[in-house]
């Protein structure tokens, strides 16, 4: 009897408790950080975001002041597109390029009037300008030195010693206490109507006519007079170009 006391009570108590099946281990949750309502719900402090700093004012770009190049007046500098006087006293040659060197092609007359078409270009020591007019154009030298060549001063209107043009203003230039015969015909045959003064002014309105060994142009001063006078001989220019 004492034997078999403690197998009952064993049998007793595992009765009692159930089985002997181990129980699992509870797996622990992590604990959810409050967000910062919470936080401030349970009377915590908040740490402020930081933001970045702004400007107070925009700075303001510095904008450079034009500056404007004064046009140059007319008359006082040689301007492309402008007109310019040939001031050289025994004329202007004309090449075909802006160098000593380079090919001539002609010349202008002293006094005679221009028109500025390009340049300058700085070669052999000198400043070199394309002038021309309806006849001839090319490089011409501004001048040396001591002498200008090529003058934009052209406001006064001067006698040109070359060819009488249909269209031109003239003056008599014939000899010293001599005349311009003004004849109804262009030819030695034409009647003499008038007999004009050196320095008579006129205006070339037809012409020219070859005759008895003359150029022949028809011309007038615009109110009394009009005929046909020559141009001038082989020693003498009797009708001059103004420009």
């Amino acid at each position: 009897m004492l034997a078999v006391a403690p197998l009952l009570l064993l049998a007793l108590v595992t009765l009692a408790c159930g089985s002997f099946a181990p129980r699992p281990t509870p797996v622990p949750r992590p604990t959810a950080t409050p967000t910062e309502p919470a936080a401030l719900a349970a009377g915590e402090a908040s740490t402020p975001t930081p933001t970045s700093a702004l400007p107070t004012s925009v700075p303001t770009r510095a904008v450079p002041t034009p500056t404007f190049t004064p046009t140059p007046v007319p008359g006082t500098v040689l301007i492309v597109g402008q007109p310019a006087r040939i001031t050289a006293p025994g004329g202007l040659n004309v090449r075909r390029a802006p160098s000593v060197k380079g090919d001539r092609i002609g010349r202008f007359q002293a006094n005679e009037r221009v028109i500025v078409l390009e340049g300058p270009v700085e070669a052999d020591g000198y400043r070199w300008w394309r002038v021309g007019t309806n006849q001839l154009a090319g490089w011409v030298a501004e001048g040396s030195g001591d002498e200008v060549w090529l003058s934009p001063q052209v406001s006064d209107r001067r006698p040109v010693r070359r060819a009488v043009r249909l269209g031109d203003d003239v003056i008599v230039t014939i000899g010293e206490g001599g005349f311009l015969k003004v004849r109804s015909q262009p030819g030695l045959g034409g009647v003499v109507q008038f007999k004009l003064d050196p320095s008579t002014q006129l205006t070339v309105i037809d012409g020219p006519v070859e005759a008895d060994n003359y150029r022949w142009w028809k011309v007038t001063d615009g109110q009394d007079v009009t005929g046909w006078a020559a141009e001038g001989d082989n020693s003498e220019r009797w009708l001059t170009p103004l420009e």
